[in-house]
């Protein structure tokens, strides 16, 4: 008898194949099992590989089923995806079924044991990719800022610069947003005995109103003080402020203004243009243009491709597989976590950070996974390839960006098939992304 095989659809993204193992394969490969082990037993009184192979099936039962069930599991599970292949995500979840319930639905569910001279029946259940036909892909309305460097734009480079050379002049009058102030603070958080005074909430700090760097309801009680002026004020904190034991709680400051302090920036001119490395204002204006329009044009670009992706997900819903979600999760958090220890964070830093980010990586890694599904779906549809000189482009590309060349990154990707293929879809998406772009309607917002 054949091992029987069957394919179940339980949902888009979740298939069942329900197998079924004769009984004779079944006893064969416990035999094979018991005289593997024979060859390696070790019984007191006999000597190695030298046991009987009744005693052999007396001692080493339990033992010898569980391998030859793993190992029939293992092959007719391989046998079950060569005759309907899936692209299959994660690994299976297999579960017993009780012989003589084959193919039923609502059965119970058992652990899988051999039972002699009885077939062996049992569900792998398996995530997939989903077959998904896309629509809508063609003709999106999409708006592009314009690549063009304003006025302002050149304005706030300058003042950039300006801030490098600014003094700090103290003034005799109240503060106001754009002033340094220097202040000492005392605080009482608000309790069942009335406000009460809180060590954490005092101390001494100079801060820049209007930075962000205080809460808002706070800078209001430092705008309008003098240096040797006091205030006292009360405020309450969000709900979702990020110390859990201030959130949603009212406090109430005395602040000493000790000084405030203007920032005054110098006048532009030809001599500080040298001095920041320009030859003349003009090359200063030529450069900086060229620098600005470069970055707008990357971030032009990267921003209509975001807005591309939403709106080719709006048009296009589909389940998708959680074990892809949470594998892009992992690799966003793995980024996430490499990039704050070179910044000097701690394990335990690391580990709240991420914490702390968890739905917005839930959130990012299903936009991540949708995206490519559909870029797959339509580059199918439309038989996108990536070619030869496609291949060769986006080398001399990346070769100049990591600074080698392009044959050395080529030699390594013959070297390894699965970087190479994975190269290859990379391409293949690129391309995609180009069509969908090139048949989208993109209309460019002007610069205000």
């Amino acid at each position: 008898m054949q091992t029987q095989i069957k394919l179940e659809t339980i949902s888009p993204i979740q298939k069942k194949f329900l197998v079924t193992i004769p009984a004779d394969r079944v006893q064969k490969t416990v035999e094979k099992k018991f005289l593997e082990t024979q060859k390696t037993a070790s019984i007191k009184g006999f000597r190695p590989g030298k046991v009987p192979l009744n005693m052999v099936k007396q001692f080493y039962a339990e033992d010898v089923k569980q391998r030859a069930l793993q190992s029939l599991i293992s092959e007719s599970y391989s046998e079950a995806l060569q005759q309907h292949p899936l692209r299959i995500v994660g690994e299976p979840q297999i579960e017993g079924v009780p012989h003589g319930h084959e193919g039923e639905e609502g059965h119970q569910h058992h652990h899988i044991h051999i039972h002699d001279g009885e077939p062996l029946s049992f569900a792998a259940t398996v995530e997939i990719v989903p077959e998904v036909e896309p629509k809508d892909y063609k003709g999106l309305a999409l708006e592009k800022a314009t690549d063009e460097v304003s006025a302002e734009d050149l304005d706030a480079v300058k003042k950039n610069l300006l801030n490098r050379k600014a003094e700090m002049l103290p003034v005799d009058r109240a503060a106001k947003t754009g002033d340094y102030v220097d202040f000492k603070y005392e605080g009482k958080l608000k309790t069942d005995a009335g406000f009460t005074p809180d060590a954490n909430l005092s101390g001494n700090r100079t801060a820049e109103i209007g930075s962000g760097q205080l809460i808002p309801e706070f800078e209001k009680g430092l705008i309008g003080v003098k240096a040797g002026g006091t205030n006292t004020f009360k405020m309450t904190y969000a709900s979702d402020y990020k110390d859990q034991n201030l959130a949603g709680k009212e406090a109430e400051y005395t602040i000493d203004v000790r000084e405030v302090k203007e920032k005054k920036l110098p006048e532009w001119t030809e001599e500080l243009a040298k001095e920041f490395g320009f030859e003349s204002s003009a090359d200063f204006e030529t450069k900086s243009k060229e620098r600005l329009a470069k970055t707008k044009k990357e971030e032009n670009e990267n921003l209509l491709r975001n807005q591309m992706i939403e709106k080719l997900i709006e048009k296009n819903s589909f389940e998708v597989p959680q074990a892809l979600v949470y594998s892009q999760m992992r690799a966003l958090a793995d980024d996430y976590a490499n990039e704050l220890k070179r910044y000097g964070f701690n394990d335990q830093m690391v580990q709240s950070a991420i914490m702390s980010q968890l739905e917005d990586f839930k959130k990012r890694a299903e936009t991540q996974v949708r995206a490519g599904i559909l870029l797959d779906s339509i580059a199918k549809k439309e038989k996108i390839e990536a070619k030869e000189a496609d291949l060769d482009a986006e080398l001399q590309q990346m070769a100049a960006g990591f600074g080698t060349d392009a044959e050395s990154l080529k030699s390594r990707f013959e070297a390894n098939p699965r970087d190479r293929s994975n190269f290859e879809y990379r391409v293949r998406e690129e391309l995609t992304i180009r069509f969908i772009l090139g048949a989208a309607k993109i209309k460019e917002k002007k610069a205000k």
